[in-house]
């Protein structure tokens, strides 16, 4: 897949594509979650939803804190409607001049790790949400997104930008 750039510009030049996210590609997306999570030792919830923002599934493994559902999912809402990662927007809060403050109110938004928008043939199709650990919600989202097959450039750069070293991925 070709290289992108995650810098965060407005507006994205990525259209959506609302009819490609479906339950088979959501749950292609929770199993490479789950799959990662069990192998770090995290109890995870992972929501996924298409490109209109709308649920398509949600699952929380054991154990899991029951918050996480409702980070899990405002993580893919984030994503798909910003279409950046949820950790890129943080910056555009912090300094003295803030350009998006009143957005950080908004009901939802969320601005650290975890969600990514589901690019697929340079097509934002959905978001996708993990939620239940801290850096490490960006790798297991990592893998989530290569098991679909999905961009995995804007995991990348997040994980880099917060200094997790590559063998952890």
């Amino acid at each position: 897949m070709e290289g992108r750039s995650w810098e965060r510009m407005w507006p994205p030049e990525l259209p959506y594509d609302y009819s490609a996210m479906n339950l088979d590609k959501a749950s292609l997306l929770i199993d490479g979650a789950k799959k990662k999570a069990e192998e770090l030792g995290f109890a995870m919830t992972m929501a996924v939803c298409d490109a209109a923002g709308n649920l398509v599934s949600l699952q929380r493994m054991d154990d899991a804190a029951l918050l996480s559902l409702e980070i899990a999912q405002n993580k893919a809402r984030t994503a798909v409607f910003g279409k950046i990662p949820t950790l890129l927007w943080g910056n555009s809060f912090k300094g003295t001049d803030p350009e998006l403050l009143p957005l950080y109110f908004h009901s939802g938004w969320i601005t650290f790790m975890g969600g990514f928008p589901v690019v697929v043939k340079n097509k934002v199709i959905g978001g996708l949400g993990c939620s239940g650990a801290t850096w490490e919600d960006g790798v297991i989202a990592r893998a989530a997104l290569k098991a679909l097959g999905a961009d995995i450039s804007g995991a990348d750069a997040c994980l880099k930008e917060i200094g997790v070293p590559e063998d952890r991925w």
